[in-house]
This record gives structure tokens, sequence and C-alpha cells, in this order.
């Protein structure tokens, strides 16, 4: 009756407070973990649960994959982490690897419960995931701000135009020039070696950071393409250029097993790459202007007097002196880079032929010109007498049709 309603509330209460730590382990028992690894919950401090192993997919070359690895190799937790081929998904165009990651680019790392591509976010997150080794975090304020903002920088101004080095056509990131690119990345280098701790011997300071991780593979390469792309009679030389990353470079190499390491992995991919042929027909680098020099060159070098009527950093525009109409001008390349005719043009020269024609357009309107033509011939038969790529535009009289 209801005199017993209390005494029966308590004993329920009793055998729930009792029963609910053995429901508890039998929910988060192995037996209750899913398939794929992810936890039905985990109560915290708890490491015996088992995951999916998180997989890496990257090739030793990579230079964004690099970071990760060496992550992965100065933690100690190779046997935590499957680094894998995208191949084994078909390659990085393929339907399987596009779905995880629509960019089509390495690296990118497969968790149970995540999958993210971007090297410097997966860095953070396995540094996150595997609190064990070293931390890749200094300890004062000012040197993790200093290599975040390295490792900043490295993303946003070098990786973005790495590919000057090694990809066979333009554009660049915002570069439609490889001339351009590679001036750029020069000094987007001298910024980031001035940013850096003089001190070391890490790039922040006294500690290993994730500036070290992100910056390091991006140098492998430096050291190895950039020299291909200078100049005939040009030595790198990189303590001249960039100083403290030069230091730091070396150094890390001789004291850091890992990232001697990392070095020889991505060394062996770029030696296969050479080995294959990889830069015999890039521009700058195995195809070279190999062309005599022209009367152009002596004007451009102020050795031949002309009457300038305009100029930039890319064309020189000046009056020919043996003119076919009242207005007779010639527009020239500055750099002539393998244009020595229309018929040598590639799409690395797909930015400066533009900019010729965009400044035809802009002398002519600021001549009042009115009609006029714009003639570039290609060859001896077609009438170049000097082969050095360049624009005639004539004005001031009638232009029949054909010409010639």
């Amino acid at each position: 009756g209801p005199p017993l309603a209390p005494a029966v509330t308590m004993w329920r209460g009793l055998i729930i407070a009792l029963a609910l730590p053995a429901f508890a382990e039998a929910f988060l028992s192995p037996a209750a973990i899913s398939p794929v690894g992810r936890t039905l919950g985990r109560p915290s401090g708890a490491s015996s649960l088992q995951m999916a192993k998180p997989v890496l997919y990257d090739l030793p070359v990579s230079n964004n994959g690099a970071r990760c690895r060496i992550i992965i190799y100065k933690k100690g937790i190779e046997d935590k982490v499957d680094i894998k081929s995208p191949k084994d998904l078909g390659g990085l165009v393929s339907p399987e690897y596009l779905k995880l990651n629509p960019q089509g680019k390495m690296p990118l790392l497969v968790c149970d419960d995540i999958t993210l591509p971007e090297s410097d976010t997966i860095c953070r997150h396995l540094l996150a995931l595997f609190p064990e080794g070293p931390s890749f975090v200094p300890a004062s304020l000012a040197a993790r701000a200093r290599a975040d903002l390295l490792a900043r920088l490295h993303d946003m101004y070098i990786t973005t135009i790495q590919g000057v080095l090694y990809k066979p056509n333009p554009p660049f990131g915002m570069y439609a020039s490889r001339t351009d690119a590679i001036a750029e990345l020069r000094k987007q280098l001298k910024i980031l070696s001035d940013a850096a701790d003089p001190a070391g011997p890490y790039l922040a300071g006294s500690e290993l950071s994730i500036a070290d991780a992100a910056i390091f593979p991006t140098m492998l390469f430096v050291w190895n393409m950039l020299p291909r792309f200078l100049p005939s009679g040009e030595v790198f030389s990189p303590e001249t250029e960039f100083p403290t990353l030069a230091k730091w470079f070396s150094t890390i190499q001789d004291t850091e097993p890992v990232f001697a390491r990392v070095a020889g992995e991505v060394q062996g991919g770029l030696d296969f790459w050479a080995k294959n042929g990889r830069w015999d027909a890039i521009h700058l680098a195995g195809k070279r202007d190999i062309a005599p020099a022209t009367i152009f060159d002596k004007i451009l070098a102020k050795e031949i007097p002309s009457d300038v009527v305009y100029e930039d950093s890319k064309v020189l525009v000046f009056k020919d002196i043996n003119p076919k109409a009242p207005t007779h001008l010639l527009l020239i390349p500055k750099h002539r880079e393998g244009l020595t005719q229309l018929r040598e043009a590639a799409p690395d020269h797909a930015g400066v032929l533009g900019h010729l024609l965009v400044t035809a357009a802009k002398v002519a309107k600021e001549q009042e010109l009115g009609d006029y033509r714009l003639v570039i011939n290609d060859g001896k038969g077609a009438g170049q007498e000097v082969f050095h790529l360049h624009a005639h535009l004539l004005a001031g009289r009638d232009l029949t049709w054909p010409p010639g």
C-alpha cells in the first residue's frame, strides 16, 4: 500500500546506480565500437579504445607531404599512421580520390572521423591527435608567433608560385611570365629569410617548430631547381641571397636525422624527375635562348641610339629608321627568351605577347593614329630581317590589302 512506496523507490534507485558502471563498460567495450573504428563514446583519459589508423596519402617527392612526414617521423608515430600512395586509390584524378579531395592534390589525411586535405591543417591535426613526442610548439609566445608567421609566409607567397620551378607551362600563381614568377620567388625567399630568427638554430629560435617542418622540404626544391633557371654565368649563392635560411638549411640536416631522412626521400623523387627529362623542355631551364644577339640587344643596352616612343618593364617602342609609312613604330619584347620569331612562341610567352598587343593599342591611342596596321613578319620569306620578335605599327596613309 501507500506506506511502502518510499522504500520501493529507494531500492529501485540503488539497483540502477549499481547497474550503471557495468552497463557503461559493456557500452564502451571493443564489441561496441563501430566497424570503421569510430567509438560510440570515450571516457576522459581512456586510451585503450581502438580507432582506425589514419592514412596519409602522399608521395616522396611532395614537399607539402614531406612536412607531414617530418611530423610523423619526429614524433615516432609511424606505427600509428599509414603512409600510402594516391595510386592506391587510382591516382590524384581518380573518382575515388577526388571524392575525398576534390582539389585532386596531395597530401591527404583520412581519419575515421574526418578527411583532411591541406598540409598545414594535416600537421596541426596530427600534433593534436598524437601529443606524445615533440610538440613543435615553442615555449615562448614570441617564438610561437614567429613560427606561425613563417609558416604563413611560406604557404601564402612561396608554395603558391613554386610550380614555376617544375611545371611546363604558366600560369604560376598570379604570374603569366616564368621570369616574373622566379623574380617574385627569390624576393619572397629573402623576406622569409629576414623573418627567421638569425640566432637559430631553428627558424623560430632555440626550439623546433612547425615552421621548420613546413619550410625545409620546399628549400630542398629551391636548392635543387632554382639554379636550373638562372641566367648563364650567374652562380646560385643562397648564403648571400638569403643567409639565415641558408645557414639553417645546412645546420638542420646535420643535426636532425629526421630532416636528413626526408631530404633523401625528396631528393630521390627529384633525381627520378631529372632522369626522365622533367626540365628538358621547360622554358629557361632545359630550353634556353641560344640564338645570336641582334641589333635590338644593342638598342636595349643603349649602345645604339633609338627614338623611343614608349617604354615599360617588358616592351620597348621606337621609330623605325627605314619607315614604310608616315608613322612606323617597332615594338619589341625587352627579354627575347627564345622569341626569335613568332613560330617559336610557347605558353610561357603568352604574357609578353599579350602585353605587346595591349601596348600597341595604348601607343596608337596616345599618338592619335586613327586607323593603323600591326604586322609581325615570321621568317626571311615573310620579310623578317632581325631575329628578335617584333611588331611593326604602320599608320598615316591608306594601307592596301592584301599587303606585300
